[in-house]
C-alpha cells in the first residue's frame, strides 16, 4: 500500500495524486487484480507458483459469446446488448472459499434495468451464494450464504448512467462487510460466503454464459483471497495502511497499568488512517521474535511491520555434560532461544534447529568444538535480519527497525555525548541489520537526545519519559515521544 494515500471510495483524485488502483488494492496478497484500461492483469498465488501472471487479461480470462473484446476508455465493454461475457477459473488463482474480498470500478449504461446486472458472482443458487447485482427498481444488492442460510444487504445509493462507482465487500473468518459511495451498507458477522469452490467466478456477469452482464463498463477489479482485518473495512477508505508492531516489553506490557492504546503501535497511526495491532510481548528476545513473525500475517498483510528488539539478547554459557559437538550441547539457561532463531558461539552465527530444555541442536556444525563456559550470544544481528527478510517475503511493503530508545536517567544510562555501552551495543547491531537488509532504522536516541539539547526536556529528569528512576520502560509520554519518531520515518 502507498503510505501517501489519501484517497477512498467516492473521493476526487488529488491532481498529481497516485490513484487508489486495483493492484494496490491487491499488493502481494493472493488473488488478481486487472485494469482493463491498460491492459494489465496481475495473479498472485503463493500456494502454486506456477499460476503467478503479469501480462495481457485476454492470457488468463476465459470469454463467453460471439463477440469480440472492446476495450474503451470506461473499460472493458459489458454491454447488454453484446452477446460477449468472461469469468475467471478458479483453478488458474488461489480460489479460497473462505475468504473473498472484491474491490471494482466500474460504470453503467442506464440507472435503471429490468433484468439483473452481476458485477462478482461465485454462486446465486439456494443457500450457498455470494453474488453482487442490481435488481429492477432498486441499488446493488449484495447475497452471501454459508451453505445453511443466506443473508441479503440491499444499498440505498441511487444509481445514474454512466457515472464511475467503485464498490469493496468481501466476508472471511473475521466477518463480512461492504462499502460504496453510499456509505458502509453491512459489517455484520452473520455469514461467511460460498462454501463450494465452482469451476469460475464471473466478472461483471455469470461464471458459465452470457447472462445478466454488468451492462455498462469494467475499468478495473481486485479480487483477494484471504482474510483482510476488519477495521480496515469499515470507512471510505478500504485497505487503509495496515500497521504491524513486534517487540518486546517496551512494545507492551501489562507490568504498569498502561492500555494497549497508550503504547507507541497505536499512535504513530492516528490521524493517517493506519490499522494497528501491537505484537509486544514481555521478555522476548530478538530469537523468539523471529521465530513467531508469522503471527503478524494471521489477520491481514501488513502495509508496514516494525521490530523493536535487542533489550533481552541474554548470554548463557555451553555446559560440560553431555560433553558439546560441533552441533549439539546444553546451555545454562535456554529461555531467549528458539528454534528458527540465530545464535553466537565464540564469533560464529548459527540457526537453532532443534531445541529440548537446554539441549540445543545447531542446523550446521561449528568449525570449533565449543568447550564447557564458552558463551552462547542471541545474535541481535541475524534475528532482526531474518525478521526482515521474513516480512518482506511475505508482502510487506516496509520494514522498520526501532533503535533502543534513550535512558534518561541520573546515571548509569544515556547522555547527550555518551551512550549507555550496553545499549549502544545494541543499537549497533538494530541499525546495520536495518542497512544489510533495506529497512528504515528510527534513530530514536538521536530523536530524544534532541528534544534535550532543545531544552524541551532535562538530562537525567527521569520523570518525563520513565515509570522509574532507573527502569527502562516508558511512561506514556515517553511512549508519545517513541511514536513521534516512528510516524516522522514513515510519514
Amino acid at each position: 500500500m502507498q503510505l501517501s494515500l489519501k484517497m477512498g471510495l467516492g473521493e476526487r483524485r488529488a491532481r498529481g495524486g497516485k490513484p487508489f488502483d486495483a493492484f494496490a488494492v491487491l499488493g502481494a496478497r493472493d488473488g488478481f487484480a486487472i485494469d482493463f484500461t491498460k491492459n494489465r492483469m496481475v495473479v498472485n498465488d503463493a500456494g502454486n507458483p506456477a499460476n503467478a501472471f503479469d501480462g495481457d487479461p485476454q492470457a488468463k480470462l476465459t470469454v463467453y459469446g460471439v463477440d469480440s473484446w472492446v476495450v474503451d476508455a470506461g473499460g472493458l465493454n459489458l454491454s447488454a446488448t453484446r452477446n460477449f461475457a468472461i469469468a475467471m477459473a478458479t483453478a488458474a488463482f488461489p480460489y479460497d472459499p473462505t475468504a473473498l474480498h472484491i474491490y471494482a470500478r466500474f460504470t453503467l449504461n442506464g440507472a435503471d434495468s429490468l433484468d439483473q446486472r452481476y458485477l462478482f458472482m461465485v454462486d446465486n443458487n439456494g443457500n450457498d451464494r455470494f453474488a453482487m447485482f442490481t435488481t429492477s427498481g432498486a441499488g446493488f444488492r449484495w447475497v452471501t450464504g454459508d451453505g445453511a442460510s443466506a443473508d441479503t444487504e440491499v444499498s440505498g445509493l441511487p444509481l445514474v448512467a454512466d457515472t464511475e462507482y467503485r464498490t469493496f465487500f468481501g466476508a472471511d473468518a473475521n466477518g463480512r462487510s461492504w462499502v460504496d459511495e453510499g456509505g458502509v451498507q453491512t459489517k455484520d458477522q452473520l455469514h461467511l460466503l460460498s462454501a463450494a469452490t465452482p469451476s469460475h467466478v464471473g466478472l461483471g456477469g455469470y461464471p458459465d454464459q452470457v447472462l445478466r452482464v454488468l451492462d455498462g463498463h469494467l475499468a478495473e477489479i481486485a479480487v483477494i483471497c484471504g482474510d483482510v482485518i476488519l477495521d480496515r473495512r469499515q470507512t471510505l477508505k478500504p485497505l487503509a495502511p495496515y500497521y504491524a508492531a513486534e517487540g518486546d516489553s517496551h512494545t507492551f506490557n501489562v507490568s504498569f497499568g498502561m492500555p494497549e492504546s497508550e503504547f507507541y503501535p497505536a499512535l504513530v497511526g492516528l490521524g493517517e488512517g493506519v490499522v494497528a495491532r501491537n505484537f509486544g510481548a514481555s521478555g522476548e528476545s530478538s530469537a523468539q521474535m523471529l521465530a513467531s513473525v508469522n503471527d503478524l500475517f494471521v489477520e491481514d498483510v501488513p502495509s508496514i511491520a516494525s521490530i523493536y528488539a535487542g533489550s533481552n539478547d541474554e548470554v548463557t554459557q555451553i555446559l560440560a555434560a553431555p560433553v558439546p559437538t560441533a552441533d549439539s550441547f546444553d546451555v545454562v539457561d535456554a529461555t531467549k532461544l528458539a528454534v528458527g532463531g540465530w545464535v553466537q558461539v565464540n564469533s560464529e552465527s548459527r540457526r537453532v534447529a532443534l531445541l529440548i530444555g537446554t539441549s540445543v541442536v545447531l542446523d550446521t556444525p561449528l568449525t570449533i568444538i565449543p568447550i564447557a563456559g564458552d558463551s552462547l550470544a542471541v545474535d541481535t544481528f541475524a534475528n532482526i535480519s531474518g525478521w526482515i527478510q521474513a516480512v518482506k517475503a511475505k508482502g510487506v511493503a516496509r520494514a522498520i527497525v526501532v533503535g533502543s530508545h534513550y535512558l534518561n536517567f541520573v546515571s548509569g544510562g544515556d547522555t547527550v555525548s555518551t551512550e549507555q555501552s550496553l545499549r549502544a551495543s545494541v543499537r549497533v547491531a538494530q541499525k546495520a541489520a536495518a542497512l544489510a537488509e533495506g529497512a528504515d532504522y528510527v534513530d530514536t536516541y538521536a530523536h530524544m537526545r534532541a528534544l534535550i539539547l532543545a531544552g524541551d526536556v532535562v538530562q537525567g529528569d527521569w520523570t518525563v519519559w520513565h515509570q522509574g528512576a532507573t527502569n527502562t520502560h516508558l511512561a506514556p509520554s515517553g511512549e508519545a515521544v517513541l511514536a513521534d519518531a516512528i510516524r516522522a520515518a514513515i510519514f
